[in-house]
C-alpha cells in the first residue's frame, strides 16, 4: 500500500524544524510509516531534501520527497499539487493530512482521482483569526475538508464533538509523547541553586505569556528563574516586561526536539499559561518528564490536565491565580512529586506516541483497504 503525506497548509520539514518538531516527525511517524506501508510519499510545500533532516539510510530510500522546483506561495502550491504531482497522487491509496489546514490537496486529489483522505483536527483555527474574510476562508475550507474525508482524527473529546456535526467518521487519537525520551531523570544542578519555570511554545499572543512574567513578579520570597523555550514576535515586549518587573528570565530560542529533555530534567515547574489550546504537545512533555504543570483552564488544557490531581489549572486573566499555583507547587515539595508522578502515569497510559500512531497506521489501513 502507498501512503501520502501532506503537511499544513505551507508546510514542510524545514517548517517543522524552525519550531524544534522536525525530529517528531522523522522518528515519531516517517519511521513506523515505513514499517507498516510499502511506500511513502511526502508532499511538501518547500524546496527540500529529507537528507537534510536525517542521515538514516532506511528512511531516505524508503521515504520520496515530493517538493516544488522553487519557492512559491503555499495558495498555489496547495491548489496546483494535484496536477504537478499527478501520477504520485493517483498512485496513493490513502493520503494522510496532518493538520485540517493541509486539506486543500487531498479535497482536489479526491475529486480528480478518488483517493481517500484521513485527516487531523487538531485544533479550531477559525478561532485565532479575526472576523472577516480570513476567517471565512478556514471556515469553509474546515467544513468541507471535514466533510469530504474518509475519517477524521480529532484529537480531544471537544474537537471530536466538532467535527461528528460533518464528518462521516471520527476516531478519537490523541497527540502522542514519546515517553522513552521524555522521562523524569535526575534534576539537573542549578548553579545559582534558584528555582526554574519552564515554558516551550510560541510567543505569541494567544500563549498569554505576560500574564506569566507578571504572575512570577508577584511570587513571595526569592522568585524562580523562568526558562523560555521558543521563538515568536512577542519576545522583544517580554524581555522589556521581564526587565521592568525585576523578572529572571532566560530566552533560549527554539530547542531541537532531542535537546529538550535535559530542560525538562532541569525545571521545578511547567506552566502553559494559554488562553485556548487545541491538545498541547509540550504539555504532554512535561507530563511525561514527570514535572508539575500549572495549565490555564481552556478546554485543550483541561482535556490533559484533571486539576489537583494530574496538575494544577488557573484562570488565565487572572495573574494572582497562576501566582497562587506556583507557589504552591514551588514550596510543597510532597504535592510537586505527586502531581509529577500522576502526569507521568497518564502520559504513559494514555499518551504514548508509538501507540497513537499505530493507531493511526491501523486506521489508514483500513480506509486504504476500502478506496
Amino acid at each position: 500500500m502507498t501512503v501520502g503525506l501532506l503537511p499544513s497548509l505551507g508546510g514542510g520539514i524545514r517548517e517543522l524544524a524552525s519550531t524544534g518538531q522536525a525530529p517528531r516527525l522523522v522518528d515519531g511517524y516517517l519511521r513506523p510509516y515505513v514499517r507498516a506501508f510499502r511506500r511513502v510519499l511526502y508532499f511538501s510545500y518547500l524546496p527540500e531534501s529529507l537528507a537534510e533532516f536525517t542521515d538514516d539510510r532506511t528512511l531516505l530510500d524508503a521515504v520520496e520527497m515530493l517538493t516544488p522546483g522553487r519557492p512559491t506561495s503555499r495558495t498555489r502550491r496547495a491548489v496546483s499539487m494535484p496536477w504537478v504531482h499527478a501520477a504520485s497522487f493517483r498512485a496513493c491509496a490513502v493520503l494522510r493530512v496532518f493538520q485540517v489546514t493541509g486539506v486543500i490537496p487531498a479535497i482536489l486529489a479526491n475529486a480528480r482521482f478518488g483517493v481517500p483522505y484521513v485527516t487531523t483536527y487538531g485544533f479550531w483555527y477559525g478561532s485565532l483569526s479575526r472576523p472577516g474574510p480570513k476567517r471565512l476562508v478556514k471556515a469553509v475550507v474546515e467544513r468541507v475538508g471535514l466533510r469530504r474525508a474518509a475519517a477524521v482524527i480529532a484529537t480531544t473529546e471537544e474537537l471530536r464533538a466538532r467535527a461528528a456535526a460533518r464528518a462521516r467518521r471520527v476516531e478519537l487519537i490523541p497527540n502522542g509523547v514519546d515517553t522513552r525520551l521524555f522521562a523524569p531523570g535526575a534534576p539537573a544542578a542549578n548553579p545559582d541553586g534558584g528555582r526554574r519555570v519552564l515554558y516551550v511554545g510560541r510567543l505569541a499572543p494567544e500563549k498569554n505569556l505576560a500574564t506569566l512574567i507578571t504572575a512570577a513578579a508577584r511570587l513571595p520570597g526569592r522568585r524562580p528563574r523562568l526558562v523560555i523555550v521558543g521563538g515568536g514576535p512577542l519576545e522583544g515586549s517580554l524581555r522589556r516586561q521581564a526587565e521592568a518587573e525585576s523578572v529572571s528570565a532566560d530566552f533560549r530560542g527554539v530547542v531541537d526536539q532531542r535537546r529538550l529533555p535535559e530542560l525538562y530534567a532541569s525545571a521545578d515547574a511547567f506552566v502553559l499559561a494559554s488562553f485556548t489550546e487545541g491538545h498541547p504537545k509540550a504539555l504532554l512533555e512535561a507530563m511525561s518528564s514527570g514535572l508539575p504543570c500549572v495549565a490555564s483552564d481552556c478546554a485543550g488544557n483541561r482535556s490533559l490536565v484533571t486539576d489537583g490531581a494530574t496538575g494544577l489549572l488557573f484562570d488565565p486573566r487572572r495573574p494572582e491565580a497562576l501566582t497562587a499555583c506556583l507557589h504552591r507547587v514551588l514550596t510543597d515539595p510532597t504535592l510537586a512529586a505527586a502531581l509529577g508522578r500522576a502526569a507521568r502515569k497518564t502520559a504513559i497510559e494514555r499518551y504514548d506516541l508509538a501507540a497513537c500512531v499505530e493507531r493511526e497506521i491501523a486506521l489508514l489501513r483500513t480506509v486504504g483497504a476500502r478506496g
